[in-house]
């Protein structure tokens, strides 16, 4: 028989509360599959960078992090937003980490402030860890790779692979430029004094176009050929045989000279001062940008032409683009860097006391050196909003129309070999020069009514954290921001085409030149009409011959004229 069950007798486990099974799938999933990612690039990988909340040293990183991507590689662990923190705790927080959880690299930052002495530190210490460690696969290997994590408090971490040169000082982001199959990342460096010295000297060394071409030289070199087509130039053998063919007239001589090639400016000067990388999505490997001609900046402001994302894609156009995608999309880069770099007055100033205007004309000066002013306290945002803009200034070159920022003259050798003969020469040539550095933009032309640039706020619900935005309408997409304090950055986000009015016009191919100059002996004569071709047949025709007369014939004739007479 059954007995009764007494429920109270007995204490059962209570229903275990869970969080919801989608949540319980995506936070595992997400952490897994983001490890995966990364462990699949560490063979590429030299450092490894943790970023962390310095607020929270000691919780809310993930350990599985450090024992699996950081356990045979550098590491280094920034604890960001010091400035939130008791300095005070700064000392405690390093040793209770080197003691319980072996981190002997921790550096603290505040990215707010370019000042900071943990951010100046953060690469030469990188750069010495890698040094020190075992590279295997990558000993060989010039570049250095690092891959950057951390798990912010909202529990979604950022990958990045960035592949740093070791030969560059410094490394900053352009921008982007949309592409019609893929995008560009933009990447800006400085050369280190060695790199520098080293690309001089393989720019020295090779051909350049338009150094050390003379016209005089151009003018051989044409003639030659003119008597290697003509047969002058070759011996000929003795021919007893065959017949002596026709002396033909000379062939007519071009008497056009080409314009003389204008010269590259070298690595480190002008429009190549910074060496650009790109690549289509980031953890990708850089490609670096050759450096830029003025040939292909002036051809690349008479066209239209949006990007593909394949360097080596061919550029069509007229006039003719010498270059590929990878040469354009530099060229652009250029065109946008030189009238899109700005910051507020006073943010950088001059490497020394000298004058503009007198290094630039100094034979070889070069460009003038421009660093952070120290000194530069900020403007008010009210002050930086100013619709006449002349709290803003250039600090980008201006590109003359040669394609450089250096004027270049043509006529140089020319004139030096007047004054050892003591000739009169051409006229000399009036230099070209665009606006100083430093210009404010209030000098700036206007675009269809509009002014070159637009300042707005960033919001009106906190002022104190305002940021005072100027974007520009010469080229849409780029824009600068600056904030009451130290920091100025410009960014280019953008299909890189320049505004044009609505009706644009492209350059008009030239008319065909004429052969020959037209004659009476070289036109062609009309056609003429039935009625003319009779006329001319009638008029030509042979006349008839009167009819031969026989001896009976004579006679006869005269009896009947006799017998009439009777």
């Amino acid at each position: 028989m059954a007995q009764r069950f007494d429920a109270a007798a007995y204490n059962f486990r209570k229903k275990m509360p869970y969080i919801s099974k989608d949540l319980l799938r995506w936070f595992p999933g997400h952490m897994n599959k983001g490890l995966k990612q990364m462990q699949r690039k560490l063979n590429s990988v030299d450092c490894v960078i943790e970023v962390h909340d310095a607020r929270i040293p000691f919780t809310g990183r993930n350990p599985i992090f450090t024992n699996t991507l950081t356990g045979s590689k550098p590491h280094i662990l920034v604890l960001n937003k010091k400035d939130l923190t008791i300095k005070s705790l700064i000392p405690r927080i390093k040793d209770q980490l080197k003691a319980e959880q072996n981190i002997e690299n921790v550096i603290f930052t505040n990215s707010k402030d370019q000042t900071c002495r943990g951010l100046k530190t953060l690469k030469p210490l990188m750069v010495d860890l890698i040094k020190s460690s075992n590279r295997y696969n990558r000993s060989e290997e010039l570049d250095y790779n690092v891959m950057i994590i951390g798990v912010p408090n909202f529990l979604e971490y950022p990958f990045i692979i960035t592949k740093i040169k070791g030969s560059k000082s410094s490394i900053g982001f352009f921008g982007k430029i949309f592409g019609t199959k893929a995008n560009y990342y933009i990447a800006e460096t400085d050369l280190t004094i060695d790199e520098l010295d080293r690309r001089i000297r393989e720019f020295e060394l090779k051909d350049v176009p338009g150094e050390g071409d003379s016209l005089e030289e151009a003018r051989v070199l044409e003639a030659e050929e003119q008597k290697e087509l003509m047969g002058e130039g070759e011996e000929r053998e003795e021919k007893s045989k065959e017949p002596v063919p026709p002396k033909l007239p000379p062939l007519p001589v071009s008497m056009w000279q080409p314009p003389p090639l204008i010269p590259v400016e070298r690595p480190g000067q002008g429009v190549n001062k910074k060496v650009y990388w790109v690549c289509h999505l980031p953890g990708e490997p850089w490609i670096c940008l050759p450096d830029v001609t003025p040939e292909q900046i002036r051809v690349a402001r008479q066209i239209v032409r949006v990007m593909t994302g394949d360097l080596d894609a061919e550029v069509l156009s007229f006039p003719p683009f010498n270059g590929t995608e990878r040469n354009f999309l530099r060229a652009q880069i250029a065109r946008i860097a030189a009238a899109t770099s700005i910051s507020p007055q006073g943010f950088y100033t001059y490497g020394s006391g000298e004058e503009e205007e007198d290094i630039d004309m100094e034979e070889g000066g070069g460009d003038m050196d421009f660093n952070p002013n120290p000194f530069y306290q900020g403007h008010t945002i009210k002050d930086l909003l100013d619709p006449n803009l002349t709290y803003w200034v250039h600090h980008g070159r201006h590109i003359l129309k040669q394609g450089r920022t250096l004027w270049w003259n043509p006529n140089a050798e020319t004139e030096e070999d007047v004054e050892e003969e003591e000739d009169e020469g051409p006229p000399p040539i009036e230099p070209e020069i665009g606006p100083p550095l430093f210009s404010p933009l209030s000098e700036d032309a206007r675009v269809e009514g509009l002014p070159a640039w637009s300042p707005r706020i960033s919001t009106n619900l906190v002022p104190d954290r305002a940021l005072a935005v100027l974007r520009s309408n010469i080229w849409p997409g780029a824009v600068a921001y600056a904030t009451n304090g130290k920091k100025s950055e410009c960014l280019y986000v953008g299909w890189g085409i320049k505004f044009r009015p609505p009706n644009f016009s492209p350059l008009q191919l030239p008319r065909p030149q004429e052969e020959y100059v037209v004659g009476p002996e070289v036109m062609e004569m009309a056609d003429p009409t039935f009625a003319d071709e009779e006329a001319y047949r009638i008029a030509h025709l042979l006349p008839v011959p009167p009819p031969l007369l026989g001896e009976g014939d004579g006679e006869d004739f005269g009896e009947e004229e006799e017998e009439e007479d009777d």
